[in-house]
């Protein structure tokens, strides 16, 4: 999500790389999560270890392999058993705060097997569900996508008060409620389309907007408190994987909690 400030021009020279960009990993995207199986588990392998490796970069630290490796075993060991998956991941986070405190340092190694392991075991999980798993992966991306543009284009349109100065000094307020606004009605036409309870789609998409940019914001933080502006240059107008993955990653994971939290969320969403 990226709004302007007053000093910004009103063209973005880097909106004809994104949108290239775009349009070669919204296709990937929808079709891995579409299929489901092996297809969303080698994306999610090729996700996990591309955040890590971004991960390790950003921090700096000495364990690249460590992380790397373990945010990939937690999402290869999901086609397995998701519950072997999470303990894997469990595991792999102890062991790396276990490094840390040995080494007497903070514990960005341990959060770094988290972020960048669970965000894409996350949408594994969901696509992975009884009741919709399908219809509600896809839904998130494609809420997710469009929190995302109209944030853009509604931020640097109508810009005024920014959202968080300190940590990501392009977003503004207007930004984020056009964000909301977008993906609540863009979720209400995606039930429609697929003649699934459109209040309650409607209601997923506030939520799954909110996420996501709470997962920007988190993100922008992390990468601000490093002294960094893109984890990478991967994607020609994006920045990096992490950078195009935090929101939607929140939004998994929130969603994921909700649906272990709500047992019958599934069924709400799919009538």
């Amino acid at each position: 999500m990226t709004g302007a400030s007053g000093k910004k021009k009103p063209f973005d020279p880097n909106l004809p790389r994104r949108f290239f960009s775009a349009m070669v990993l919204i296709p990937i995207g929808l079709f891995a999560v579409w299929q489901g199986g092996i297809y969303l588990a080698l994306l999610a392998l090729c996700a996990a270890g591309g955040m890590a490796f971004e991960w390790s970069r950003m921090i700096r630290t000495d364990l690249p392999r460590f992380l790397i490796f373990s945010a990939m075993l937690a999402n290869a060991v999901f086609l397995i058993d998701p519950r072997w998956a999470l303990m894997c991941l469990s595991a792999c986070g102890v062991l790396a705060m276990a490094i840390e405190m040995r080494k007497g340092a903070n514990t960005p190694v341990l959060l770094g097997v988290l972020y960048t392991g669970g965000i894409p075991l996350a949408m594994q999980a969901l696509r992975a569900a009884p009741e919709a798993g399908q219809l509600l992966a896809i839904g998130i991306l494609v809420i997710t996508w469009a929190s995302d543009t109209f944030a853009y284009f509604v931020g640097r349109y109508f810009k005024g008060p920014l959202l968080a100065p300190q940590d990501s000094p392009n977003k503004t307020w207007s930004g984020a409620i056009g964000g909301l606004l977008g993906s609540i009605i863009i979720a209400g036409l995606y039930a429609g389309l697929f003649a699934i309870p459109v209040i309650a789609w409607m209601l997923a998409g506030f939520v799954i907007s909110l996420s996501a940019q709470i997962g920007d914001l988190f993100e922008s933080q992390i990468k601000r408190r490093h002294g960094i502006k893109d984890t990478s240059g991967f994607l020609p107008g994006h920045g990096g994987l992490m950078d195009r993955l935090d929101g939607l990653g929140m939004a998994c994971f929130i969603i994921f909690l909700l649906s272990v939290i709500i047992p019958n969320l599934g069924l709400a969403l799919s009538g």
